[in-house]
């Protein structure tokens, strides 16, 4: 288990028709920031996420249905993952983790992210 802190959230950075939240580390370009939630993980090399595993946003709790190939390594050198809150697609996107429940998380600055397996 691993666990991240939310530092800023961009201010078009969640937008409730998308389902999608994307997250970064603190060293995101300018161009990117204000489409992005800004994390810190403690240890994000050590994060292996894979189909089934459990992610919280402070308390709310959803389930891994699709690992892309480039989000685990994505994750562990600059801390940037596309979380997708709905069903798996036939195209899906490389670097994105697909989630259920199919609802966005509230999320806020200072709330925890918790990284299970």
């Amino acid at each position: 288990m691993q666990q991240g802190k939310i530092l800023a959230i961009g201010e078009q950075a969640i937008d409730k028709k998308e389902n999608m939240l994307i997250f970064f580390g603190q060293k995101v370009t300018e161009g990117l920031r204000p489409y992005s939630i800004i994390q810190e993980i403690e240890d994000a090399q050590a994060i292996e996420l894979k189909v089934g595993a459990t992610i919280l946003f402070g308390d709310q709790e959803y389930r891994t249905t699709y690992v892309g190939h480039l989000a685990n390594q994505n994750l562990q050198t600059i801390q940037h993952v596309s979380f997708v809150f709905s069903a798996v697609p036939t195209d899906k996107l490389s670097g994105s983790v697909y989630l259920t429940p199919a609802k966005l998380p509230e999320i806020a600055e200072g709330m925890t992210i918790t990284y299970k397996g």
